[in-house]
């Protein structure tokens, strides 16, 4: 019994020592996350109130909504800011001398005259009669100084955008054509930028812009910021919605003033 008693202590010492031993090995993980793309989209169109032509000046109102995303990850501010150009019309063309109704206008005025008389009249009259491609005219506005020695064509630029159309017609000197042009200048479209609500991700760090009226003086407004943004924010899904006033002046010609909206993110 004396024998065995140390050799039962000894194999348990064995079992004990071997529960200590450890094999370990290490694995390096990884997850690649590939920059993702930014977008801003809009409203494809958005009608202001209608109004009717009145001995006063009014405004018209209404929205539209965009929608910035931004998914690239790197931590990069953004803004997203709008540009506007002119609110313009063009009338039908009256005949005003002659019997010849043939003549139309196309294209879309750019509105640099801007609100200095605002309701812009052009005349075209023939000088040299014949069939179209022979026939001459001249053209001006208001009372301005004659355009001259034109040759009648199925469309013929004349200014700020503005076209006049000849169809198939024999044309007789002296016949003659009016027709306006009117705006209402982006510098009357007030911005009022809404409250940014996050779709997808946190609006903290993003700031609505403030409510002005549109700036410039070219074919096109400058910049106006709907929404700043900051470093590491700004990651995600939003939506805003603008809301507009226009300016709209006394005695205009009735028909639909048509501009263009740019949203653009950077």
């Amino acid at each position: 019994m004396k024998k065995i008693l140390p050799l039962s202590l000894i194999l348990g010492l064995l079992v004990f020592a071997g529960g200590l031993i450890a094999i370990a090995a290490t694995t390096n993980l990884s997850q690649t996350m590939s920059q993702g793309s930014k977008s801003i989209s809009s409203d494809g169109s958005a009608a202001l109130s209608g109004l009717t032509v009145s001995y006063n000046s009014q405004d018209a109102t209404g929205n539209f909504a965009i929608d910035p995303k931004n998914a690239v990850g790197d931590g990069a501010k953004w803004d997203a800011t709008m540009t506007s150009t002119h609110f313009t019309a063009t009338s039908t063309v009256i005949t005003t001398a002659g019997s010849n109704s043939t003549v139309g206008v196309s294209g879309t005025y750019d509105g640099t005259y801007e609100v200095v008389d605002p309701v812009k009249k052009y005349t075209v009259e023939i000088t040299t009669g014949g069939a179209v491609g022979i026939a001459i005219f001249k053209w001006r506005v208001d009372s301005g100084t004659w355009n001259e020695n034109i040759t009648t064509a199925a469309s013929v630029v004349l200014e700020k955008g503005v076209s006049v159309t000849f169809d198939t017609a024999t044309y007789v000197i002296a016949d003659q054509w009016q027709f306006g042009v009117d705006v209402f200048p982006y510098t009357g479209l007030t911005v009022t930028p809404g409250s940014i609500t996050a779709d997808s991700g946190s609006a903290t760090g993003l700031t609505a812009g403030s409510v002005e009226a549109l700036t410039g003086s070219g074919v096109t407004s400058t910049a106006k910021t709907l929404i700043a943004g900051d470093y590491y924010r700004g990651m995600g899904d939003y939506a805003q919605t603008e809301s507009l006033s226009l300016s709209v002046h006394a005695n205009s010609i009735a028909g639909t003033y048509s501009a263009v909206a740019t949203i653009t993110g950077l």
